[in-house]
Formats: C-alpha cells, sequence, structure tokens
C-alpha cells in the first residue's frame, strides 16, 4: 500500500467517526459563546478599570480566550484517531495491510493537521470576529480585522489548536486509552496552568514561561507581557513539545505489539 492509500484510508477513518463532527460543531459553538460572553463582560467592564488595566487590556485574548477548551477539544480528536483504532482493535488489521509503522503514525498525523488547522483557523475567526463585535458595542478597545496583530492571532491560533491535535495523538499513541488520553490533556493543558502562580517562586516563573501549552498560547495576545515568552517564540516552544513527543510517540508505537 503506497502512502497516498494510506493517506485516503486515514481520511476516510477521521470523516466517518461520529465524534468528529461533535468535536467541530461543538469547539465552533462554545468558542463563539465565549467570546460573545467574556467580551461583553470585559467591555462594560473596562470604564471602571484603573489606568494601568486599561494600558494592560487585551482585546485580542478577550475574544480567543475560548482556546483554554477548543485545545482540549482537538486534542481529543487527535487522542481519538489512534486510540479508538486501539479500542476497536481495527488496529490490527490497518497494521496488517500497512506493517510500515512510520507511514500509519505519519498518515494519521497528516489528516489530522488537515483537519484541525482549518478547524482552529475557523474558530479563531469566529470567536474574534463576535467578541469585537461585542467590545465595539460596549464603547471598549478593540481590534479590526485588518489589524496585524489580529491576523497573527487568527492565524496563530489556528497553528496551536493545530499543535494541540497533534499533542493528542502523540499522547494516545503512548497511552491508547481514551480515557486516560483526556485525563492527561485536562492536567497537562488546564490544571498546570491554573495552579503555575501557586508554584514556588522560580518554579512558578519558568513554568508560567516555558510551559508548552502556555507559552503557546501567547500567540492569541496583543498586549506582550515582558515576563513572558513573545507569541512566535511561544508556539516555537509549543512545536518543539509537539515533535518531541511525536518522537517519542513512533519509538513506542513500533516497539509495542498491536
Amino acid at each position: 500500500m503506497t502512502f497516498w492509500h494510506c493517506l485516503h484510508a486515514e481520511w476516510i477513518k477521521i470523516r466517518t467517526m461520529r465524534s468528529t463532527v461533535y468535536v467541530i460543531l461543538g469547539t465552533l459553538a462554545f468558542c463563539i459563546g465565549l467570546a460573545a460572553l467574556n467580551a461583553s463582560s470585559a467591555g462594560s467592564e473596562f470604564a471602571d478599570l484603573s489606568p494601568a488595566d486599561q494600558a494592560s487590556f487585551d482585546p485580542l485574548a478577550t475574544s480567543l480566550r475560548g482556546y483554554l477548551l477548543a485545545q482540549i477539544a482537538l486534542g481529543l480528536l487527535g487522542g481519538l484517531v489512534i486510540t479508538s483504532e486501539y479500542g476497536a482493535r481495527t488496529i490490527v488489521p490497518t497494521l496488517i495491510a500497512v506493517p510500515h509503522r512510520l507511514q500509519v503514525l505519519v498518515s494519521k498525523a497528516v489528516v489530522l493537521t488537515g483537519v484541525a488547522l482549518p478547524v482552529g483557523i475557523a474558530v479563531s475567526l469566529a470567536g474574534f470576529l463576535v467578541g469585537q463585535a461585542s467590545l465595539s458595542g460596549a464603547g471598549a478597545p478593540h481590534l479590526a480585522l485588518s489589524d496585524g496583530v489580529a491576523l497573527r492571532g487568527i492565524a496563530g491560533g489556528g497553528l496551536y489548536l493545530a499543535l494541540a491535535g497533534l499533542f493528542g495523538l502523540a499522547l494516545g499513541t503512548v497511552i491508547r486509552s481514551t480515557t486516560a488520553t483526556v485525563t492527561t490533556l485536562f492536567g497537562v493543558m488546564l490544571i498546570v496552568q491554573a495552579f503555575a502562580p501557586a508554584l514556588p517562586a522560580g518554579l512558578g516563573d519558568w513554568v508560567s514561561k516555558y510551559w508548552p501549552p502556555i507559552a503557546g498560547g501567547q500567540i492569541i495576545t496583543s498586549y506582550q507581557d515582558p515576563m513572558l515568552l513573545s507569541p512566535w517564540a511561544g508556539v516555537g516552544v509549543m512545536a518543539g513539545c509537539v515533535a518531541a513527543l511525536m518522537t517519542a510517540a513512533f519509538v513506542v508505537f513500533r516497539k509495542r505489539d498491536a
């Protein structure tokens, strides 16, 4: 079987999984709803903020905050690309048909990226438009779609969410269990971020700056915190982490029995 045949087979698998449609529609609905609520609340409170808080007000992050759960949703989709096969034991005929395991994993990664990247951009664009309209209506600072920082946030947000999908694929390949993959995604992407301020000073500062999901999330900000990485440097840290995890996933995938 050629690489193109393998890609076609993986495309059929991902588009026929019912969870794919549910994840995409749920992510889009959640991000639009959260953008409207978050921007409406922030816009109405803007006039009461202190001058320092007004100076650091971030209209881009306010409208794209839905990425926090969108990354879990697309990470879950990435995990399901392979854990669903382990759960149904269809991984056995897959590896009989394509004994070259690198080809199998690369095909899954390419197809997943082809789905997650446009979905991530669509989610970011929809959240941005809804959020900025709410901020504008409330008389708070807002951005236009033609602003360079807005285009960076939308395109970079889509790229980050595609990386989150690959992150889930790597975890699912190593762990094999859908439940354990989801639990790990919550821990890595949300729990660590929530508890970073409570960590000892030096460790907390390092985690806030270099923990991959936190560093990558800087791509949706328009206010640059001098204590954190720049947006593209942050995405670079996330991409490096995903590359390392995918390499580890392939090593494990090649050595284990199906």
